[in-house]
């Protein structure tokens, strides 16, 4: 299977009064309809990962590739949904989710409008942000994110603000949108259960500064159901994923 992202040996420090050695000899990949979720303690540099991927700056060392292209310091070549939905008040729904596509020049609102009607926001077309709940503006964003051309998504903890049924909501809902795309997919959580729930591989990262310690294959399964959170061996990973952490974050 062809890789949509491939990482090659990063490094980053962030420079200044007092230098902070970020990210060290850091590799990873997504192939191709993949979902992938980075996991490691708060600060571990996973947001920077983002950033570089985005090309807001260039590591100090390493190769970062979308679809054999290099990017290094290069912007425009992901769709990205943040924690917060950043959905602009003064446009409609339907603008906000068609506003990628008129910065790219390719404006599809009948698309725009099924994508709506999958996601159960059929009506609200012409209402404003303000009348959405939580759950449906990030509902939006994903559709946003969704319709922009770019094969590679990144997710940065895009249900940390959400209350825990809304989560579990918006869990279910996105892996059933994601399996009508199979976009490629790079996931931030700090929740290992979700991580489990949500993803084909887990890379477990260490402190800052900040490698791969461990690849964990997800065995299960899709499409999914929460069930499986009782499963014994989601519950063993769940264990075993919770110790790594632990120990990576001490020897940091």
């Amino acid at each position: 299977m062809a890789n949509k992202l491939e990482i090659q040996r990063l490094t980053h420090t962030f420079s200044g009064q007092n230098p902070v050695h970020v990210l060290n000899d850091l590799s990873l990949n997504v192939a191709e309809g993949e979902f992938v979720t980075l996991l490691g303690p708060s600060g571990s540099g996973k947001s920077t990962i983002f950033n570089l991927i985005g090309g807001l700056f260039e590591p100090d060392g390493g190769s970062i590739s979308i679809e054999g292209q290099s990017v290094n310091g290069k912007r425009g070549h992901i769709s990205y949904l943040p924690q917060q939905d950043s959905l602009l008040p003064w446009r409609t729904i339907l603008d906000n989710v068609v506003l990628v596509q008129e910065i790219t020049g390719k404006v599809d609102k009948t698309a725009a409008r099924e994508w709506l009607e999958r996601a159960g926001l059929s009506g609200y077309e012409s209402s404003y942000p303000d009348v959405l709940s939580g759950g449906m503006r990030q509902r939006v964003a994903f559709i946003r994110s969704l319709l922009s051309p770019q094969a590679l998504m990144l997710l940065d903890e895009p249900f940390g603000a959400l209350d825990e049924l809304t989560r579990l909501d918006m869990q279910d809902w996105l892996l059933k949108i994601w399996e009508m795309d199979r976009r490629s997919v790079l996931f931030i959580t700090h929740s290992i259960e979700e991580a489990l729930y949500m993803s084909d591989r887990i890379l477990i990262l260490s402190d800052k500064p900040a490698c791969v310690l461990k690849e964990i294959e997800v065995p299960f399964a899709r499409p999914r159901h929460h069930d499986i959170t009782l499963d014994a061996t989601f519950n063993q990973l769940k264990h075993e994923i919770y110790q790594m952490l632990k120990v990576g974050n001490r020897d940091g």
